[in-house]
C-alpha cells in the first residue's frame, strides 16, 4: 500500500512563504494550514484570504491543503464555545493545545475539537482518555519543541514524549496518535519517514509510527470533510448518493 503522508500542523504564513513547496519535496501529500486563534480574531478577513491563496497554491503544487484552527492559549470555556459556534464550519480541523487543565479537559470532551495537542508538562486524566477513545479524537505530538537549541531541554522533551507514548499505548490509543512538525518555517520541516523513525524510538512500533504521519491524520481529514459536506451527519451514519447502492455485508 502506498502511503499518503500528512503534516497536519504547519503555520499558514510559512506555507505561503515557501514551506508548501518544501513539504512536497519532502514527500508529503497533504499539509495542515494552521491558524492560531489570536491571529484569526485579530484579522479574520486577512486570514481567510491567505487560506484561499494557500489552497490555490496547493492545487498548483499537487498538495492537499487542510484548513486548521489552533486554540493555543488558555481561553475560558465560554470563549471557546463561542469560537466553535462561529468557526467550526469554516475549518476542516480544529485543535487545542493542552495549556492548562480546564482547556485540556474541555478539548477532550467536546466533539467539535478534533485534535488534542500535548505539550511538555501536560497531563491526561482517566476521563480525558475515555473521551478520546469514545469520540475518536487524535492526540498530537509536535516535532517543534525538539528543535530547542539547549540539549538538556531537548532531552527533557524526549522523556516527556516517551511518557505520553507509553500511556497511549497502554490505554490502547496508539491508533489515535498524530505526529506533526508544528513548523513555523520551511527550515524546521522534516521528511515523514524520519519523523516516523523518531516516534519508533519513543515507543511506537514501526507501523504505528508510520500511521501517525499518514493514516491517522488522513482518516480524520476525510471524516471531517464528509461531515462538513453533510455526507456523515453523525458518527457512524453515512448518507448515500443516488448512484450508491446498499450492499450486503
Amino acid at each position: 500500500m502506498t502511503r499518503r503522508f500528512y503534516d497536519l500542523l504547519i503555520a499558514l504564513e510559512a506555507l505561503a512563504g515557501g514551506a508548501l513547496s518544501r513539504a512536497r519535496e519532502l514527500g508529503f501529500s497533504g499539509v495542515g494550514a494552521a491558524v492560531r486563534v489570536s491571529r484569526l480574531l485579530h484579522s479574520p478577513h486577512r486570514v481567510l484570504e491567505l487560506l484561499s491563496d494557500v489552497r490555490k497554491l496547493g492545487e498548483e503544487e499537487g498538495v492537499d491543503v487542510v484548513t486548521r484552527l489552533v486554540i493555543d492559549t488558555p481561553l475560558r470555556e465560554g470563549q471557546v464555545k463561542a469560537l466553535l459556534r462561529r468557526w467550526r464550519r469554516r475549518f476542516e480541523v480544529i485543535s487545542a493545545y493542552s495549556v492548562g487543565r480546564r482547556l485540556t479537559a474541555f478539548a477532550c470532551r467536546d466533539s467539535r475539537i478534533d485534535v488534542v495537542t500535548l505539550i511538555p508538562g501536560a497531563e491526561l486524566m482517566r476521563g480525558d482518555l475515555m473521551y478520546i477513545r469514545t469520540l475518536e479524537k487524535r492526540v498530537e505530538l509536535l516535532l517543534a519543541p525538539l528543535h530547542d537549541e539547549e540539549l538538556r531541554r531537548r532531552a527533557e522533551v524526549m522523556a516527556e514524549y516517551a511518557r505520553f507514548v507509553e500511556l497511549l499505548k497502554r490505554k490502547g490509543l496508539a491508533g489515535y496518535v498524530v505526529f506533526s512538525s508544528g513548523a513555523s518555517s520551511s527550515r524546521t520541516l522534516r521528511d515523514p519517514r524520519s519523523m516516523a523513525a523518531l516516534l519508533h524510538v519513543l515507543g511506537l512500533n514501526h507501523e504505528e509510527a508510520l500511521d501517525a504521519v499518514s493514516t491517522n491524520p488522513l482518516s480524520l481529514v476525510r471524516e471531517n470533510r464528509d461531515k462538513l459536506a453533510g455526507i456523515v451527519p453523525v458518527r457512524g451514519v453515512r448518507v448515500l448518493g443516488k448512484d450508491e447502492e446498499l450492499g450486503e455485508e
